[in-house]
């Protein structure tokens, strides 16, 4: 049910026509709505499409300025150039914060959020006409280090994003310059300061753990000494999965917090994590990427058993505040990819071994997934465990592990899985059903 939470808008029309057609009170309709943090009022409120729509024509306008300065821009005195640029950023910002003091929020926001656009267009045009351009990603630093203020300030969601953006691109672009973008997590705790306590916004909120994720991978990456020789999938694998499981349990936690955004936050991160490992366990099931694993098993050291077990304590810690059907599953694929990645640092693992783990472990999150859609009847885990359990079935027909014989084994437990997963689901029919009865 935490998935409606989602869609409160339409939720909010939708309990609107239960109250026009005479179904509820409209008291009724409130409480429902109060649950997923959302009212009536709601259902009309258009407000954020036209947000939407009109920052971006203010980007698209700002676009357009930076257009037909720069076709104008040899022309135009170098002075007079200057304290144009100057002045427009400041008379648009000036704007913005007079609107706000007057509690006009959003088209204040929205004058700012142009005005961060003239910002970021006149440290470029203002280092070309001066020929400031040694080290070109200071440009993009710069602009997104003045953005920050104004989103601490205004906590707009649309001012973070492009702040968060703008970091982002930066972070990007000056590790392709062999430089280490030390002071980019500045910009991803700020990011998250805001959506956790003033504002709240998803996409935000999994957008800076993503770019924080790939700051650790980097950092990672310059541990090496040599980033062009740094292979992403095989040496970032175990730290992404460290970090991963150590999300996993905090997700749980999120998810049995009592304020409505953190569950929101905790639901959608659970998802994402929840197919970014099927996806993670379905790539291993084949030979070739454990294969490569193994041959540059001398890379990690020993610091990839730690940094997983850690991870999963981490992990295992938060969830346990959940309940045993948070453990169970983080433990279980915890303990799996510790005792894979000790054993590759050791030497000698076989990579067959490997890979038969693997669709055990895909089978044993199917069983899992089923289990708890059945429980919860919540039909989205139910119909993804059926899904893996067939992708993994279908996979091992086209790509046999072993002999044929393996081939078969898998076949069998997928079929005692769905067969037994259809008895519980009639068990707990009955149940119900003996309940009401």
């Amino acid at each position: 049910m935490r998935l409606f939470r989602l869609f409160k808008k339409d939720m909010a029309r939708e309990v609107s026509d239960w109250i026009g057609d005479e179904l509820i009170s409209s008291a009724q309709g409130e409480a429902i709505l109060a649950r997923y943090g959302t009212r009536l009022s709601d259902a009309k409120s258009n407000s954020f499409g036209y947000y939407v729509l009109t920052a971006l024509a203010a980007l698209f306008v700002g676009l357009a300025v930076i257009l037909v300065v720069s076709h104008n821009w040899d022309s135009i005195p170098r002075m007079t150039r200057m304290l144009s640029l100057v002045g427009l950023t400041l008379i648009i910002n000036l704007q913005g914060i007079r609107l706000i003091l007057q509690d006009r929020y959003r088209p204040g926001t929205l004058w700012l959020f142009f005005g961060s656009i003239c910002y970021g267009a006149s440290i470029m045009l203002i280092a070309q006409i001066y020929h400031l351009g040694e080290h070109y990603p200071d440009g993009i630093f710069y602009w997104a280090l003045g953005v920050l203020p104004v989103a601490l300030l205004t906590q707009s969601r649309l001012i973070t994003l492009l702040c968060l953006s703008l970091a982002s691109l930066w972070m990007v672009v000056e590790a392709g310059t062999n430089f280490f973008p030390t002071s980019y997590p500045v910009f991803v705790f700020a990011s998250l300061w805001i959506v956790w306590n003033r504002r709240h916004s998803v996409l935000l909120f999994l957008t800076s753990l993503v770019g924080l994720a790939t700051w650790i991978n980097l950092l990672l990456a310059w541990s090496y000494g040599d980033f062009y020789q740094f292979e992403p999938f095989i040496d970032q694998l175990p730290l992404t999965v460290a970090m991963g499981l150590s999300l996993a349990g905090f997700a749980w936690w999120m998810m049995r917090q009592s304020t409505v955004h953190h569950q929101d936050y905790g639901q959608v991160l659970h998802l994402w994590l929840l197919r970014g490992l099927i996806i993670t366990l379905f790539i291993l099931s084949f030979n070739d990427p454990w294969r490569e694993l193994v041959r540059e098993h001398f890379t990690w050291g020993f610091y990839t058993p730690a940094v997983l077990l850690m991870g999963a304590i981490i992990g295992v810690a938060h969830a346990s505040q959940s309940g045993k059907k948070a453990v169970a599953p983080l433990m279980a694929n915890g303990i799996f990819f510790i005792i894979a990645f000790t054993w590759i640092s050791i030497g000698e693992a076989d990579v067959d071994v490997l890979t038969v783990g693997s669709n055990f472990m895909l089978i044993f999150t199917g069983i899992w997934l089923i289990r708890r859609g059945i429980d919860d009847t919540v039909t989205h885990f139910f119909y993804t465990g059926v899904g893996v359990l067939l992708l993994t079935a279908l996979a091992r027909y086209f790509d046999l592990i072993g002999d044929y014989i393996g081939g078969a084994v898998l076949f069998v437990v997928a079929a005692a899985v769905m067969y037994g997963a259809a008895r519980y689901w009639r068990f707990r029919q009955l149940q119900e059903d003996s309940r009401h009865a």
